[in-house]
């Protein structure tokens, strides 16, 4: 026998799809204009950090060939 607690724990597919609907219609959607700065932003964020890694990875590998010289 389950106990009140143990029933209000339980997963219910048709709340949850209820709720995630609801949700949605919440949900502000960016406009195209906002989304391609957006976009712009994290690609130039990712070419900044990818640049960073490469640049550090450079200096370890040449300070690390120097120390095993």
């Amino acid at each position: 026998m389950t106990t009140e607690n143990e029933k209000s724990k339980s997963f219910n597919l048709k709340e949850f799809l209820t709720g995630v609907k609801a949700e949605m219609k919440r949900v502000v959607w960016p406009t195209r204009k906002e989304l391609s700065s957006y976009t712009v932003v994290v690609f130039i964020a990712v070419i900044f950090v990818c640049a960073l890694i490469w640049i550090c990875d450079t200096v370890f590998a040449r300070a690390l060939e120097i120390i095993l010289r």
